[in-house]
């Protein structure tokens, strides 16, 4: 395992996406080969214009994951890619731990527990749930696809009993009043 840095330029939309790799086989000489980063942008933009649209560069070479991981945060952080528009990154990857990444953990063994977001980051969210919701066009994702069976059981495993992260939660009935009207009210908005 050799884990890495690297930096991606998408030529047409002359965006950047900077990255770290850092599983068990990992080296920089499979990037861009046999790997192509775990972003869902970047593989919607190969899809749409091709590897070949891309340029990259491997950054920096590590001795530990963590090494990378760290770097990588630092970096990103640094350059504030969050609020920028010239970035395809959409989160700083400190959150993202692969020890508690399929868990669903809560409070203080939240990767995002005590992280706290800049006034930029709050306010580029904001905008951006305003305009999804001011546009009746907007469709889901997964609009007209299903699951397969073997996601569907993946889900059903990972989500029983006390993995459930509503395993023992109660709701009042005022609490389900509000949620009915707040599911309500949003849907009256989206239909105007």
């Amino acid at each position: 395992m050799i884990p890495y840095t690297y930096l991606l330029k998408h030529i047409p939309t002359n965006k950047y996406y900077y990255g770290v790799r850092f599983s068990k086989k990992c080296k920089p000489e499979d990037f861009w080969k046999t790997y192509f980063t775990s972003s869902k942008k970047i593989k919607g933009l190969i899809k749409k214009y091709g590897k070949k649209s891309f340029i990259f560069e491997i950054r920096k070479i590590f001795k530990t994951t963590n090494q990378a991981r760290n770097w990588e945060h630092k970096v990103l952080k640094r350059m504030k890619v969050i609020s920028r528009d010239d970035f395809l990154n959409q989160s700083d990857n400190k959150q993202i731990d692969p020890r508690v990444q399929s868990k669903h953990s809560k409070g203080k063994n939240n990767p995002r527990y005590g992280v706290k977001l800049s006034k930029e980051q709050k306010e580029k969210i904001s905008k951006s749930l305003q305009k999804w919701n001011k546009n009746p066009n907007n469709v889901h994702p997964m609009l007209g696809k299903k699951h397969s069976k073997k996601t569907i059981d993946l889900f059903k495993k990972i989500n029983k009993g006390k993995n459930n992260p509503r395993y023992g939660a109660k709701i009042t009935l005022e609490h389900k009043i509000k949620l009915i009207a707040g599911r309500n009210k949003y849907y009256a908005e989206r239909s105007k």
